[in-house]
């Protein structure tokens, strides 16, 4: 009978590992933060991979989602919330230039201020 219980447990912690998300990074938030700063775009896929998702605003910038892709670590971050995987969003400026010397987007540069955010992902219900 015990090797039946300790066989369920091993099961049971075997499921929710495998269902629980990891984080694609090695890397905190506040660390990509620091490695990515005023970096440009072809700087921020040499450090980070290619994103999942672009998508250009209304104004020009483009915004890139990479999907679990680090955590939040620190005092700085409310209990509830720390050691969580998030969705990782950089926000690259469309630089202001004259027309006729627009530089290509694999130079345009994270936006200061608050340029790498994150987003929590949805709870399944």
């Amino acid at each position: 009978m015990k090797r039946w219980v300790r066989l369920m447990l091993f099961c049971n912690l075997c499921v929710w590992i495998a269902c629980s998300p990891t984080a694609r990074s090695r890397y905190s938030f506040d660390q990509i933060c620091e490695r990515i700063e005023g970096k440009t775009a072809s700087e921020v896929i040499n450090l980070l991979g290619a994103p999942d998702y672009q998508k250009q605003s209304d104004l020009g910038d483009e915004k890139w989602l990479w999907w679990n892709y680090t955590v939040l670590d620190g005092d700085s971050y409310a209990p509830e919330i720390r050691g969580q995987v998030v969705h990782l969003e950089v926000t690259f400026s469309k630089p202001h230039q004259s027309p006729e010397s627009s530089l290509p987007r694999s130079q345009w540069r994270v936006r200061k201020p608050f340029g790498v955010s994150y987003l929590l992902p949805a709870l399944k219900r």
